[in-house]
């Protein structure tokens, strides 16, 4: 049998789609500045932010939490960052 660990840890990670807010149409060749910004601006103990599969979509995940309530803060902080 597996022991749990002592102490409850969670992450979250979300998806974001890049929308063009003219004509709402994934935009299909985002600059290379649009990450690198996200990446700039999210201190490493909140998350971080990562391309993903398709250009027009990036992936941000909190750090590691103690809590739920440290999780939604970490992901409230993305969210307004990104």
């Amino acid at each position: 049998m597996t022991e749990m660990p002592e102490e409850f840890i969670v992450g979250i990670e979300e998806e974001y789609l890049l929308i063009d807010p003219a004509t709402r149409d994934l935009v299909a060749d985002p600059s290379d500045d649009v990450l690198k910004d996200c990446e700039a601006a999210i201190h490493p103990d909140i998350g971080g932010v990562r391309p993903e599969f398709l250009r027009a979509q990036i992936e941000v995940g909190t750090a590691v939490c103690h809590s739920i309530d440290e999780a939604r803060s970490q992901l409230s902080t993305l969210r307004r960052t990104v």
